[in-house]
């Protein structure tokens, strides 16, 4: 089974979606006692990229991709200045956002190894 098979977009649709509604319901009710504020936050960041897995269309994974490369990077830019200008007191403030850094770079790398799989193609069928 190759690397591509075992991240189907139909998968990694599913997973995003458990993330959203499952994972940071129960995330957020951990740290802060509330319902349903991690999952609006999830569902604002990462309900176009679900939709765009949904589309399932090379055009909409690049552009998955793309998003996810963007949020990866603005959030790990959060990560690291709450460590940075915090501290010890502002830890927990930082790794409220390791599950959202998580998930955007599985959507990355799972939208980059199917751009380097149809690259691929390409190149076989071309020689």
């Amino acid at each position: 089974m190759s690397k591509l098979q075992f991240f189907s977009k139909q998968k990694i649709l599913r997973t995003n979606l458990l993330f959203i509604f499952i994972f940071l319901n129960i995330w957020e009710f951990i740290l802060a006692r509330e319902i349903f504020n991690g999952m609006i936050l999830g569902i604002v960041i990462f309900g176009p990229v679900a939709f765009l897995w949904f589309m399932k269309t090379l055009r909409a994974a690049m552009l998955a991709t793309a998003v996810s490369i963007f949020e990866a990077v603005v959030l790990a830019v959060f990560v690291i200045e709450g460590f940075e200008f915090g501290g010890a007191a502002a830890t927990l403030k930082s790794l409220f956002w390791v599950p959202y850094l998580a998930m955007a770079a599985v959507n990355m790398m799972v939208g980059l190894m199917i751009y380097g799989d149809f690259k691929a193609k390409k190149v076989k069928k071309t020689k």
